[in-house]
């Protein structure tokens, strides 16, 4: 085997290199890996007097796919296969659908259009849906099946038991109506809640939901060693900036969602499509 002979310039010269080489590594794999290393979730949400036979009930999550020109339709594509393989009861998406243009809209609500599950496919607005347009938005998903709880709700039946389920529009844009939500809604039942800003978990007026489903934070996006989020330092809605969150009978749950906004990177924190499992609280 040849020697290998290294003056003292040479070692210096690789020595200096190597943060650079660290650097370029870190920034091709959060560029070029990191924002499509999808990873599902499944996480069990315990709620008091859930329904008998809504124990066990799958609730897929997508959220902030944010399809545009750094977020392409394959990956919206993508992402909607990995999410039906997970075969859930009841699909929920929970905003931001594309960024910034309108002919974005309606190749992704054409891609979330594969979506199926037995109890159906529901859907609200986030902030960045309503900076596009926020009617072709939703008109867009509605002609592709797809419902919008706009200020509204539903209940899931099976056979005498319901699950009942409500939306609210996005809250940073001051649309959010919450007597429309809940009107008719038996408060001695539990109600999921769908709210694209998690931050709406500190408002008096959640607390007659169950369980809030959220996106909107990215998880950050961005998150290093010993930091943390960098965007925790610039702004206060990532105080909920993922995973699973309780206050009295009240749970948030936030997903990462699946896209990037500004910078397209991610830097540990992985996309998300979360599934979460209902369970009868006296059972935990």
């Amino acid at each position: 085997m040849p020697k290998l002979n290294l003056t003292r310039r040479q070692f210096l010269s690789g020595l200096a290199a190597a943060p650079l080489i660290a650097v370029s590594a870190t920034s091709a794999y959060a560029t070029l890996i990191a924002p499509h290393n999808y990873e599902v979730t499944e996480t069990d949400i315990f709620i008091r007097d859930l329904p008998g036979r809504f124990e066990g009930f799958r609730i897929t999550q997508l959220t902030d796919l944010h399809h545009s020109r750094i977020v392409g339709i394959e990956q919206v594509r993508r992402v909607v296969e990995i999410a039906q393989n997970t075969r859930p009861d009841l699909f929920v998406l929970t905003g931001d659908y594309t960024t910034t243009y309108r002919r974005y809209i309606e190749p992704c609500a054409e891609a979330l259009s594969v979506l199926q599950a037995p109890e159906g496919v529901w859907a609200i607005l986030g902030n960045h849906d309503h900076y596009t347009d926020p009617e072709l938005t939703a008109r867009a998903l509605a002609r592709h099946k797809i419902t919008v709880l706009n200020n509204t709700n539903t209940s899931v039946r099976r056979g005498p038991d319901l699950l009942q389920l409500a939306g609210i529009d996005d809250w940073s844009w001051n649309g959010t109506d919450w007597k429309r939500a809940f009107y008719g809604l038996d408060p001695r039942k539990p109600t999921v809640l769908l709210s694209h800003q998690p931050s709406v978990f500190d408002l008096a007026e959640a607390r007659a939901a169950a369980l809030i489903i959220s996106g909107h934070t990215h998880g950050g996006q961005i998150k290093l060693p010993l930091i943390g989020a960098p965007a925790r330092l610039m702004t206060q809605h990532l105080k909920y900036a993922s995973g699973l969150f309780k206050r009295a009978e009240s749970q948030l749950y936030v997903s990462r969602g699946t896209g990037v906004i500004g910078l397209p990177v991610r830097l540990g924190v992985r996309p998300e499509i979360a599934v979460l499992r209902l369970r009868q609280a006296n059972r935990s």
